[in-house]
């Protein structure tokens, strides 16, 4: 027999959340740290008094009589157990009503569809069925769920329905070791590994979780922002990003260069190529400028990675934010270097996938250019899915008032 059951002991919500296959960090005891303007409920589904599914449920006031609810990446189920998805889908109504909400939004992690590297298929991991993923999808539909369709773009949805994966493990499932990780990109990439990186004084260092530090990642995410013309986060929530889900679980890393390393590099060079002082002596006085004006250690590009709760099934990093600063030795390619070294990290840490984030469906513009270059899987998610708890008030938010369906839309993504 099936139970649901509100507010469960957070100890066993942790517990569950790690021994669940693809676990995502929104479903965590660290998420509702970043959302403290909205209210937490967590849930949980019971078998036989037994724990076999868990949700992390957001609520969160829109306007006076207006609440919605959020389960994002969530619930964590066995989609192919349509009791399961029976009793969660029952008892998260009756929560809804007794909170006020007019709609749940659910986004789980169901596979819908897979583009393969272009890479050995001995070289890389794929344990995805999707055939499974789309009968899983038709069982929340037969719950009651309303599907929001399988829109492209990524504005369609809050969470992004397609995703690049970079494999780390071959087909069995065994890590990679560095040379077969570099094996698995492409050859345009491998130039700026190895000794292209130590000839630049090019590094990876972990940061120290410091304000300055904080201080030093928005200041280079910044850079990518005037560039694509976007809009980040700031230091302030790195920081509170970092300190919910713990040292450990959630860090920075710099790409660095020693540029006296360049400059000896450079001068080697000089003396071996006299043919070629006219250009050599520039980039030197490049070098010697950028010394003079910011140290002898700079800080090219930077990454935050976010470590899978789980310690069981498949288990995916996230890469959640990073910014290359190319004011300064443009030609240097340093997230290239700074994110294989992050597969590496990954590796160590008995990760499967680095996750790069979401792109468009169409895969044809700038994000997927650059994460192409990694050969990664791309996952396609089935998306979002809605119970309607009040048709009345649904209606109004979504249908009679498209404006405040898009300004309720972004408070959800905040």
């Amino acid at each position: 027999m099936y139970t649901f059951k509100e507010n469960i002991n957070q100890q066993d919500f942790e517990n569950f959340a790690a021994s669940y296959s693809c676990a995502p960090i929104q479903q965590t005891l660290a998420w509702p740290k970043l959302k403290s303007n909205w209210k937490s409920v967590f849930c949980g589904v019971y078998k036989d008094d037994v724990l076999c599914g868990a949700a992390l449920v957001l609520i969160r006031n829109l306007l006076p009589g207006f609440s919605t609810a959020y389960c994002p990446r969530g619930p964590l189920l066995d989609y192919s157990d349509e009791e399961a998805v029976k009793a969660f889908t029952d008892g998260a109504r009756e929560l809804c009503k007794k909170h006020g909400a007019y709609e749940l939004l659910v986004d789980p992690l169901i596979p819908y569809g897979l583009t393969l590297p272009n890479i050995d298929e001995k070289n890389y991991y794929n344990p995805y069925n999707i055939e499974q993923g789309q009968k899983q999808h038709e069982t929340l539909v037969k719950a009651g769920f309303r599907h929001g369709g399988f829109g492209k773009s990524l504005h369609d949805t809050l969470q992004p329905r397609f995703n690049a994966m970079i494999p780390l493990c071959n087909a069995d499932g065994e890590p990679l070791s560095a040379q077969a990780l570099k094996k698995n990109l492409p050859s345009r990439m491998r130039t700026y590994f190895g000794g292209f990186r130590d000839a630049r004084g090019l590094y990876c260092e972990k940061a120290e979780l410091t304000d300055e530090n904080f201080k030093l990642f928005e200041t280079v995410l910044q850079k990518t922002e005037e560039r694509q013309n976007i809009s980040l986060r700031n230091a302030a929530y790195f920081k509170q990003l970092c300190e919910a889900f713990g040292e450990g679980n959630a860090e920075i890393y710099f790409q660095r260069c020693n540029v006296n390393v360049y400059l000896k590099t450079l001068r080697d060079r000089l003396a071996k190529e006299p043919e070629n002082a006219e250009k050599i002596n520039e980039q030197i006085a490049e070098a010697e400028k950028v010394i003079a004006e910011d140290g002898e250690v700079i800080t090219l590009a930077a990454v935050l990675t976010v470590f899978p709760p789980n310690k069981d099934g498949i288990r995916i990093a996230e890469y959640l934010y990073g910014g290359t600063d190319l004011s300064r030795f443009a030609p240097f390619r340093a997230m290239p270097g700074l994110l294989f070294d992050q597969c590496l990290i990954c590796i160590e840490r008995g990760v499967h996938y680095l996750n790069l984030g979401g792109l468009a469906g169409t895969f044809d513009d700038g994000l997927f250019n650059f994460k192409n270059h990694f050969n990664p899987m791309f996952l396609e998610y089935a998306g979002e899915f809605t119970l309607v708890i009040d048709p009345l008030k649904y209606n109004i938010m979504t249908k009679a008032m498209p404006t405040l369906k898009k300004v309720y839309r972004k408070i959800f993504a905040r």
